[in-house]
């Protein structure tokens, strides 16, 4: 065994790290319980799976396992550029839109420097900027909504980043494109504006930000972007971010060589193709989202409504107790306490069948009535 004595020392900043909590693998929740059929309506998942032309994809790809991807990324690249108007040299491949955070703290975080984010923001944001030496300043929400106006107070003269993740993970709000325009207008100059849009396609509302269109502003701006939620790829970490072409260049400096696998890219291709996979799971994400709607109104439960394929609801101090409750008959949801917010759960849209079965189980848990 190793004597940890003859480890270097670990930096106090990463000492302090808290690993990162995925939620609960459904074949470990029933190894657990000695149970089967359970659902996992916790990690924001595509409950309708993958692109049956990914899949397809994919398969075609594996023969080529022996050979080493296309470092460049190119044809999936391209068809990026393609979809929305640009230049390729405007597109970053990513192993998940995660790494793009990875790539802008190795560019731009120095030992001192900062990044501004919204409270609860996804925590590979400061673990990375903490990683670089930085400090991640958390700006809280305005009735669970990303306040522009207090994130631009808390930039200052060190700040180098600030991400604005619409819509937000958990609370599923967007910010609006007028919003983010007058926010732009004001931002001082040597910061760089991270779009992170990881639930941006299941968003409904009209007004929603769409981070594309500011992506020829004069402040710079980066859109991260990903496959794993809309078109059901998680399983492969395929994300893109989307920034002008200085940037880019900058990223192809930072990232590892072959960071995105070859069915990776080869799914991907594909996926994005598939228009009519993507209609469908937007379509049974708002159907689902009616539906927890309607039974939270009928719990008496607050909620917010959401932009994402997921929903935040107060259950209140029975959270805890509801949540493991809802593990023993075989439901996963999202205990929201590494969030700091004991008193609500986050449960993503799952198949019309297991919604109902999540539905019946909260009713029956809270006896018709809120907590």
């Amino acid at each position: 065994m190793t004597d940890t004595s003859n480890l270097p020392p670990i930096p106090p900043e990463i000492a302090a790290l808290t690993p990162y909590e995925p939620g609960k693998p459904i074949e470990e929740l029933e190894r657990e319980l000695g149970i089967s059929g359970a659902i996992k309506l916790a990690s924001n998942e595509n409950p309708l799976g993958p692109s049956p032309k990914a899949m397809e994809a994919v398969r075609r790809g594996a023969g080529r396992l022996h050979r080493y991807p296309d470092g460049a990324g190119f044809e999936l690249r391209q068809a990026l550029a393609a979809r929305f108007g640009l230049q390729i040299d405007n597109v970053c491949l990513a192993n998940g839109s995660n790494e793009i955070i990875e790539f802008l703290c190795r560019a731009f975080i120095r030992p001192g420097d900062d990044a501004v984010a919204a409270q609860y923001a996804f925590s590979m944001y400061e673990k990375l900027v903490a990683v670089a030496g930085g400090v991640l300043r958390e700006v809280a929400l305005d009735d669970f909504r990303i306040d522009l106006e207090a994130m631009l107070a808390a930039v200052g003269p060190r700040t180098r980043l600030v991400f604005v993740n619409s819509p937000h993970n958990p609370a599923g709000t967007a910010v609006t494109r007028a919003q983010f325009a007058a926010f732009l207008e004001r931002l001082p100059g040597g910061v760089v504006v991270v779009v992170d849009e990881a639930y941006v396609d299941f968003a409904s509302d009209p007004e929603a930000l769409n981070g594309l269109e500011f992506l020829g502003h004069a402040k710079p701006v980066v859109v991260m972007r990903t496959f794993s939620k809309a078109y059901g790829l998680a399983g492969l970490r395929i994300g893109y971010g989307l920034a002008p072409a200085p940037i880019v260049a900058v990223f192809n400096r930072v990232r590892q060589a072959f960071n995105t696998s070859i069915p990776a890219q080869e799914g991907a291709l594909a996926a994005l193709a598939d228009e009519d996979f993507l209609r469908r799971s937007k379509e049974i994400t708002w159907r689902g989202l009616r539906d927890f709607y309607a039974c939270f109104e009928r719990l008496g439960l607050w909620y917010a409504p959401s932009q994402a394929n997921f929903v935040l609801t107060r259950v209140g101090p029975r959270a805890g107790e509801v949540f493991d409750l809802l593990l023993r008959r075989g439901v996963i949801v999202r205990k929201m306490h590494s969030y700091h917010l004991p008193e609500y759960l986050r449960i993503s849209v799952g198949l019309p069948e297991e919604n109902a079965r999540f539905i019946g189980e909260l009713s029956d848990i809270l006896g018709g009535g809120a907590a």
